[in-house]
């Protein structure tokens, strides 16, 4: 899909994606010799976007299973068309004096009445696409076994069918929020990243290509805000796109840093559940978290002046 990691990482970045060398580094070598991608770290810190902004900067398709407690190998691999097998068995049933059976069964469990889930879509691509495997923690071990054969020799077995042998390999990423501990046979396929919550730099710069007529001094207040409230204790920390959202909200109400007084109109935003609501409301909490946002920004502004972020953020494609 890229020819280096140079060409990797400024692919990424003109897809809006903010990341490192290390990172495009183990995207291109993914891609070059077929191993898929565990991503672990916490919800909203960008592993789903980043599967995505690969497809996005190598112009190809991005299929998507989305994992949940109870998920199986119909919902991942795909199913046969009952009510089709039942049509053709009845019609030839019908149309034959003596019905050879076993035909019939050999047409009826064939690929033309299969119809594809997410897994056997991506490998029956005629040229490789990006396969999101979203939230593979949520799963348990016996669905990962189901993936080993797919992540190792990129075939899949289908009851009554056989073996399918995929056309082309895709780029394959797994994420997982930690919500328990893959097991090492999965683990042993991939190349392994850690998705953290971006630097306040680069936050910055993130919120800016959203916002790009927003005056960088916001920016650099957004991203304060968005450390001082990962910092506090909240069950429910605030993502990239949840802080994307309180830019957009800032612009949209002109309003060029958050105070205490805007507390109530704010609260929807960055407070997800009851509790943290409640904490956010509490005498003081509140004042702190905004005035700890200010002193973030001042760093910000020390350590990164305008002109960078804005190079980081490539206002010249944000126009």
């Amino acid at each position: 899909m890229f020819a280096s990691p140079a060409e990797t990482l400024a692919g990424l970045q003109s897809s809006g994606y903010f990341t490192d060398i290390k990172v495009a580094t183990a995207v291109f070598l993914a891609g070059s010799v077929h191993r898929p991608i565990l991503l672990e770290g916490p919800a909203g810190a960008g592993k789903t976007e980043l599967a995505q902004s690969v497809a996005r900067a190598s112009a190809v398709p991005l299929l998507r299973l989305q994992c949940y407690q109870g998920i199986d190998e119909e919902k991942a691999i795909g199913q046969y068309d009952r009510s089709l097998q039942e049509l053709y068995v009845l019609l030839m049933s019908r149309s034959i004096q003596t019905p050879d059976w076993a035909q019939i069964k050999r047409e009826i469990t064939s690929r033309a009445y299969f119809m594809a889930g997410p897994l056997l879509d991506a490998i029956e691509q005629e040229e490789p696409c990006v396969l999101l495997i979203d939230e593979i923690d949520k799963v348990d071990y016996a669905f990962e076994a189901m993936l080993l054969e797919l992540l190792s020799v990129w075939t899949l077995s289908i009851p009554r069918m056989g073996t399918v042998r995929a056309t082309s390999i895709p780029l394959v990423f797994l994420t997982s929020n930690q919500e328990r501990r893959l097991g090492d046979p999965l683990r042993r396929r991939c190349f392994y990243l850690v998705v953290e919550h971006p630097n306040a730099e680069r936050e910055a710069a993130i919120v800016a290509r959203r916002t790009p007529h927003v005056d960088p001094a916001t920016h650099r207040f957004i991203a304060g805000l968005a450390r001082s409230l990962r910092a506090y204790t909240l069950e429910k920390p605030p993502s990239i796109s949840e802080m994307n959202d309180v830019a957009m909200a800032m612009e949209l109400l002109d309003l060029d840093r958050i105070l205490p007084a805007h507390k109530e109109i704010m609260l929807p935003l960055i407070a997800k559940t009851e509790g943290d609501r409640k904490r956010l409301l509490m005498k003081e909490v509140f004042e702190s978290i905004v005035r700890m946002a200010a002193k973030y920004a001042e760093q910000i502004t020390q350590d990164s002046p305008d002109e960078d972020v804005r190079v980081l953020a490539g206002s010249e494609i944000g126009q």
